[in-house]
């Protein structure tokens, strides 16, 4: 049975077939759901709980939180097929460690066999492979359990996953706002218990900003250490690597066991005497609401004994921008895409998906990168200048700094500003006051280390002070993943535990929906009275509680349908 959030009409299935009743879980339900990865497979792999009663608390988790909108598709009778096949398996004396069941999410633009791989864009509605991803093939090789394909930005072009097709996602913790993009699926379902873990992508962030926008922790490994050939909509070669989202730095470091090539080594390592790299270029124009959650994560690791090395990176930031990012996207993509189309044989041409794509954004990009002639520009020329020479050049002053301040790991804010209201982010968001570009504002910190090739990590820290999540990121050199988990997962052993989102979502009993407007403010001075800042609107059709459970500061682009 398939049905997606938004698409099917027989989207509810009766929650008494999961254990539940009268729309709530069962107490045990609700421990199940709130354990970690780690602690889940420790339950499932010793007996204390069968595959099938976890997989049966998570979906009727994820329907009463539906309005949330994490899926692009669930199909609940499949899982519970899938997790009542390991049961019989461990029943019969196999081994199924080492996730004996353990539901796992997969965003939308990795291939899944049994399921539409769509990656958010109508031309691809309904296309099924034939062979799942290479990183999919190691989940259920290690004995995991797909739960369901996520929603995402259309083709991963954007940071909140507003969808003028399937939906917002709506963030958890006020569903007002959003979750980060382009994974904010995996980073939603993740938050709201739906699931221990996920699949994410990460071009530019894609990982670490939904990471940071749900209080969930997102990990960038090393370019290359996540074989996902052939079986992802791609955008670039040089910078694509799927990740994973999780609620624990430790069940991050259990699921990079299982789906990494890479198995670098992960040293025991303390706190107390471990320099730090503290790019203060980077730490300016936090957001007034963030900057009390920051300092007492700073503090807290001074107070573990971490060494603060201050030095200013912005010659890197310089020297960063200096890649033509466009350039190799517009190189790459409609080559990478085309190739997708073609391996896959599906009867879509790349010209006939871009004239479907359905949000503004990608599709004005996606029409420059395929209407230009490559005799112009970008030519071979140019692309391999920034391959071979552009990006070599960065990488070599990124290890003369790290080098000459003696560290291995960098501290920045994942974003200096919490998740964004839905229906006032895009193209423009407030922060601090003023209007600035979407990209501008959540990319400060997550843009240079793709091109690097770096593992990096966003671990939740706390609340803004209105209430949204926030993440601290660490970055390290290349190929040392290892040494960044570790040290994650110290830091996170020092920091407070992250406050849940609530249990009830506000939205439950409506399903959310954006409606596209021109948006004509040019990012000149204060909007005038007829300026227009935001290309959505966001409405709820049905019966909720939205308008008495959500303070929102300004509800102008908000309509409720009932």
């Amino acid at each position: 049975m398939h049905w997606t959030c938004r698409l099917a009409a027989t989207i509810l299935i009766s929650v008494s077939i999961y254990g539940a009743t009268e729309g709530k879980l069962s107490r045990q339900q609700e421990e199940l759901i709130n354990l970690t990865a780690e602690d889940a497979v420790e339950r499932l792999c010793t007996g204390q709980v069968s595959a099938t009663e976890y997989a049966e608390a998570l979906l009727a988790q994820n329907q009463l939180n539906e309005c949330l909108n994490n899926f692009a598709a669930l199909q609940p009778q499949q899982v519970l097929a899938d997790a009542k096949a390991v049961d019989e398996l461990k029943a019969s004396g196999q081994d199924t460690r080492p996730l004996c069941g353990l539901p796992f999410a997969v965003k939308d633009n990795i291939d899944v066999v049994g399921y539409p791989t769509v990656a958010g864009t109508p031309a691809l509605h309904g296309m099924r492979p034939t062979n799942s991803s290479p990183v999919v093939t190691r989940l259920l090789e290690a004995h995991g359990v797909v739960l369901g394909k996520t929603h995402m930005e259309e083709l991963a072009e954007g940071l909140t996953t507003i969808n003028p097709v399937y939906g917002p996602v709506l963030n958890p913790y006020n569903n007002l706002f959003d979750v980060g993009g382009s994974s904010g699926g995996t980073g939603g379902v993740v938050s709201a218990r739906g699931a221990p873990g996920g699949f994410c992508s990460d071009t530019a962030g894609s990982c670490r900003i939904p990471g940071a926008h749900t209080g969930t922790v997102g990990f960038r490994p090393s370019l290359g250490c996540y074989n996902a050939a052939g079986g992802i909509v791609p955008q670039t070669t040089s910078r694509d690597t799927v990740g994973v989202i999780a609620r624990t730095v430790k069940d991050v470091i259990l699921f990079d066991s299982i789906f990494s090539d890479c198995h670098y080594p992960r040293p025991d390592l303390v706190l107390k005497g471990t320099r730090l790299g503290y790019p203060v270029n980077y730490w300016k124009g936090l957001d007034t609401r963030t900057v009390q959650t920051f300092e007492a994560a700073l503090e807290a690791l001074v107070a573990a004994g971490v060494e603060l090395v201050e030095f200013d990176m912005g010659l890197l930031t310089a020297e960063g921008a200096e890649i033509e990012a466009e350039l190799l996207l517009a190189y790459e993509m409609p080559r990478e895409v085309s190739r997708y189309l073609s391996t896959h044989r599906y009867n879509i041409s790349l010209m006939h998906l871009v004239d479907q794509i359905a949000s503004p954004y990608p599709k004005a990009l996606m029409e420059q990168r395929t209407s230009l002639n490559l005799d112009a520009w970008p030519t071979p020329s140019d692309y391999y200048y920034n391959i071979r020479e552009v990006i070599p050049k960065l990488k070599e002053l990124h290890d003369r700094f790290l080098n000459a301040y003696n560290v291995h790991l960098t501290v920045t804010p994942t974003t200096h500003l919490p998740a964004g209201p839905i229906a006032q982010v895009q193209p423009w968001v407030m922060y601090n006051g003023k209007l600035v570009d979407t990209f501008d504002a959540y990319g400060q910190t997550v843009f240079l280390g793709p091109p690097l090739g770096i593992p990096a990590i966003s671990i939740p820290i706390g609340l803004s002070t209105d209430g949204l999540p926030l993440g601290i990121h660490f970055q390290a050199r290349p190929e040392e993943d290892g040494l960044l988990l570790a040290f994650s997962a110290a830091v996170e052993k020092v920091l407070p535990p992250m406050p849940a989102p609530p249990s009830t979502p506000a939205c439950q009993g409506c399903t959310p929906k954006v409606k596209l407007q021109a948006a004509n403010y040019s990012g000149v001075g204060q909007p005038g009275r007829d300026d227009v800042t935001s290309l959505f609107t966001l409405h709820f059709e049905g019966q909720c509680e939205m308008k008495h459970g959500i303070e929102f500061a300004d509800s102008s682009n908000v309509h409720t349908e009932l």
